[in-house]
C-alpha cells in the first residue's frame, strides 16, 4: 500500500537538483572551522603517555614500549577526535584534510610513523641508556 505514497516522492526527486556537492566536477564545499579531519601526529612531541590508546574506540594507535611511542594505524580511525582532546602535549592533531581515497593503505599519509623513524628511535634509546649506565658507573 506504500507505493502510491512513494511515487510522488520519487517523481518530485528526478527533477530537482543534487542535494549533494558534485565534488570532482566542481570545486569542494568550504571546511567548516569545526571540521575533523586525519589525525595529525608529531612524533617529536609524544612522550608516551599512552592516554590515546586508552580513549580510541577503534584501536588506532598502538604503542610502542622500546621507544616509548605511540604508532597509528590511520585507517581505522573514525575521526571522533578523542585522542586530540586527552593528549597533554599536542602530539595529536585534526588536520583538515578529507580527500582520503587511495588505493594504497600504507601511503604516507596513513603512516605516520614509518619504519626507518621507528629505527631511529631505537637507536637514540639505546644510546640514552648506554649513556646512563656509564654515568652510573662512573658515580660509583
Amino acid at each position: 500500500m506504500r507505493a502510491p505514497i512513494l511515487v510522488p516522492t520519487v517523481l518530485r526527486n528526478l527533477i530537482k537538483k543534487p542535494a549533494t556537492n558534485l565534488f570532482p566536477e566542481t570545486e569542494p564545499i568550504p571546511i567548516p572551522e569545526d571540521f575533523r579531519g586525519v589525525v595529525a601526529y608529531n612524533v617529536d612531541k609524544c612522550v608516551g603517555c599512552r592516554m590515546c590508546v586508552n580513549v580510541c574506540p577503534a584501536g588506532v594507535f598502538v604503542y610502542l614500549s622500546d621507544i616509548k611511542k605511540v604508532a597509528l594505524w590511520t585507517a581505522r580511525c573514525v575521526y571522533c577526535g578523542q585522542c586530540v582532546d586527552v593528549c597533554p602535549t599536542g602530539a595529536l592533531q585534526l588536520s583538515r584534510d578529507f580527500l582520503l581515497a587511495n588505493y594504497d593503505n600504507r601511503d604516507g599519509r596513513f603512516v605516520p610513523l614509518k619504519r626507518e623513524k621507528v629505527e631511529e628511535l631505537r637507536k637514540k634509546a639505546e644510546e640514552a641508556k648506554k649513556a646512563e649506565k656509564i654515568k652510573k658507573k662512573d658515580s660509583e
